[in-house]
């Protein structure tokens, strides 16, 4: 009922406090002005005689809540509800013609009701009936009937209570008036029933057009008021709905609604006494507001359930395949939208739902702020598969996810959109599917990039990171590519099971470890050997249960190590061949372990096939050597991977960073171009020298020369690729050809 029957003339004025035993002032706001009423309160044998019109909603459902079972079963009020409902229609519309002679055409309705229907005795209903009729009704004793009837209806829900009253309501109103529809329309004269029932029709006061007007307007309105109460209560009954579902429901005042409904049919019970025309007026204008608040109830009700309906039919878009149209419309549009506002920003058009439907979409999900790393990244895979026919199929769409859209957001979002080739949804509203997003794709305000088929079918909620560390190598980026890229050694597995089948058993292991090393210095290579068998024999790690094996590639034969490197070659020739090649993990993962063949030193510790780290002499040496500086930390929920690669970490950072560079042999193509440096903490252009590629990360520049703000190179007689310039830059200094 809340503020709504707070005000002038509603149901409530004043509050519980406002019930003592001696007269009270309670202040009560009208449209106009703001009055003081005196109501008179006192306790009486039987319950509190109080004036319903002068008190507060509080006060009455404290007064009638103790004399409810809230445990009552529902029963189907329907049935009787419509059969009764009927009667008393017919009998107000015989009612409303002051000629009783010349009555209204009405159906007479035929009593019906079910078996599995609401029933209640012929007995209940007669003493009800007779609570209504046999009294006098006015302000004072309005309450302690009401409360009478409530009390012979303890067992029963709310809207039971309510059909109830109104049945017995219906045994004295509609009796008198159907027997006389009964007998005008038979149309018999000299009929004995007939006459009795006019003469006593004649005996009462006839009512004035007024009264009957009024008459037709209070039963009316019992009836949508009880009609409402019968709709709650069928929600409440739908164990399907919670409060946090439907909470316009479990506030709605059923045992208010149900109070006014019940008084109201005793005001109309009276209809044929002595009742003042003021005081049904008064029940009809407090029952105009009950049935604005009611309606408004049902109204949020009803507007929290369609919301309700809608939100599951997003989560079970988000959950079940449907196709990406409908996908895309649960996620962002509304239910009933005809139309998507979806640019394509290469072409600045919109794209209709026809080109989106054979789609496989990247839906790159964020809000405005801090995503231009996103978006470089997108860039790369975007020039990546609008370059590849075979990848057409595959598109980005940026779906950006804002609350309030001000100004100065629509600013940054026209901003951002500009940076973006691809397409772009214009939706300037927070999405409709907003909680499916947060709790089937866990979006938390930070980016996302959610990879889905054109079915409409999720393969990965967030494939940035798998963007982030893999590139283009792991498209399309679903949960299986993530698995295959990070198996991506088996480049190099595939070649070291030629050389020793025992290390395709040894990576097979669970919890196994494989430090696979080789270099040009024999020395260097035994004793990290034999450092790494101490670490393989000793007791804290055994415990673990950690498995570890070691192949020293510097001990086969030199035929089966030119072998080795040639095929790691033809790899590394091999991924040349994609475009943007520079961006390949893989391709930087084989440069890597290429730049190692020359050294006198190297190692790489593997977990299975995931190769964990790759490193030179220097470093890895000091990683053995210090065992014991890091073999604590390897325990039971500490792996010997986070140990070492943590120690590996640190040794790293305190030695000088060494220049990579490998030379590529019987090369029968032309000069590839110019790689970056595989060192991921670099990433600068390698000089190429006579096909052999070097980086020595920029320590080899003086870094005091400038030339057009860009480092001037020390070393000459090379073909350079400087930090400054994607183009090959020749030396003047020297005329050296390169010869394949």
């Amino acid at each position: 009922m809340a503020n709504l029957l707070k005000k002038p003339g509603s149901l409530i004025s004043g509050g519980a406090s406002s019930i003592t035993n001696t007269a009270t002032s309670v202040v009560t706001t009208t449209a106009s002005a703001v009055t003081t009423k005196t109501i008179s309160a006192t306790t009486v044998s039987g319950g509190l005689q109080l004036n319903p019109f002068n008190v507060g909603d509080d006060v009455i459902s404290q007064n009638i809540i103790g004399i409810h079972d809230a445990q009552a079963v529902r029963q189907d009020v329907d049935s009787l509800f419509n059969v009764v409902s009927n009667i008393v229609r017919s009998s107000t519309n015989i009612a409303d013609s002051l000629d009783l002679k010349q009555v209204k055409s009405v159906d007479v309705v035929e009593d019906n009701v079910p078996q599995s229907a609401l029933r209640p005795s012929y007995t209940l209903l007669k003493h009800i009936a007779c609570q209504m009729t046999c009294h006098s009704f006015n302000t004072w004793n309005a309450h302690k009937s009401v409360v009478g009837i409530l009390e012979k209806l303890r067992g029963y829900t709310w809207d039971a209570k309510a059909v109830i009253a109104l049945s017995a309501f219906a045994l004295d109103y509609g009796e008198t008036w159907r027997l006389t529809l009964t007998q005008a329309a038979t149309k018999k004269d000299n009929n004995a029933v007939e006459l009795h029932v006019f003469r006593l029709a004649e005996d009462e006061k006839k009512l004035s057009q007024s009264d009957a007007d009024l008459i037709s307007t209070l039963v009316d309105r019992t009836l949508q008021l009880i009609n409402g109460i019968i709709t709650l209560e069928k929600f409440i009954a739908n164990k399907s709905y919670t409060p946090k579902d439907l909470p316009a429901l479990f506030k709605a005042p059923r045992d208010l609604y149900t109070y006014w409904g019940i008084l109201s049919l005793l005001a109309c019970a009276n209809q044929l006494s002595q009742l003042e025309w003021n005081i049904k007026s008064e029940v009809v204008g407090r029952l105009k507001i009950v049935l604005t608040q009611l309606n408004a109830d049902l109204d949020e009700i009803e507007r929290q359930k369609e919301a309700l309906e809608d939100l599951t039919w997003r989560f079970d878009a988000f959950r079940i395949p449907s196709g990406i149209v409908e996908l895309l419309k649960a996620l962002i549009f509304p239910k009933d939208v005809t139309h998507f506002e979806i640019i394509n920003c290469s072409t600045k058009e919109l794209v209709i739902l026809d080109e989106i439907k054979t789609k496989n979409l990247f839906l790159f999900i964020s809000g405005l702020e801090n995503i231009e790393d996103e978006i470089w990244s997108l860039k790369v895979i975007y020039d990546s598969i609008s370059k590849d026919k075979d990848k057409n199929d595959y598109k980005i769409l940026w779906v950006p996810v804002v609350e309030n859209w001000s100004n100065e957001a629509m600013e940054k979002f026209e901003h951002l959109k500009s940076l973006m080739p691809w397409y772009v949804v214009q939706y300037f509203s927070l999405i409709k599917g907003y909680k499916p997003l947060q709790e089937e794709w866990n979006y938390t305000g930070k980016s996302i990039l959610a990879v889905t088929d054109s079915r409409g079918e999720v393969l990965n909620k967030n494939a940035l990171h798998l963007i982030f560390v893999w590139g283009i190598s792991a498209f399309p980026f679903r949960l299986e590519d993530e698995e295959r890229v990070s198996q991506h050694w088996n480049w190099l597995w595939i070649e070291a099971f030629k050389i020793n089948v025992d290390i395709q058993k040894w990576v097979s292991q669970e919890n196994g470890y494989v430090f696979f090393y080789g270099g040009t210095d024999t020395t260097w290579t035994q004793k990290f050997g034999n450092l790494v068998d101490t670490i393989k024999k000793d007791s804290m790690i055994k415990q673990t249960g950690t498995y570890i094996e070691h192949f020293n590639l510097a001990n086969v034969d030199i035929t089966t190590q030119i072998k080795f490197w040639f095929n790691i070659t033809n790899s590394f020739l091999s991924k040349t061949q994609k475009v943007d090649f520079n961006l390949d993990s893989t391709l930087k993962d084989i440069q890597t372990l290429l730049s190692m063949r020359t050294e006198k030193g190297w190692a790489l510790v593997s977990k299975g096939q995931n190769v964990l780290l790759i490193g030179y002499n220097e470093v890895m040496m000091s990683v053995v050597e210090g065992f014991e500086n890091w073999r604590t930390n390897v325990t039971g929920s500490i792996s010997l991977d986070i140990a070492l690669k943590d120690y590996y970490d640190r040794v790293s950072k305190s030695v000088s960073r060494h220049c990579v560079h490998f030379q590529l042999e019987n090369i029968r193509s032309g000069v590839p171009a110019a790689f970056e440096c595989p060192d991921p903490r670099c990433g600068m252009k390698m000089e190429i020298e006579c096909v052999k590629y070097k980086c020595c990360h920029g320590v080899h520049y003086d870094e005091h020369a400038t030339e057009q703000n860009g480092l001037v190179p020390i070393a000459t007689g090379s073909l350079l690729m400087t930090t400054t310039t994607d183009e090959l830059v020749t030396s003047p200094v020297s005329n050296t050809k390169f010869t394949h």
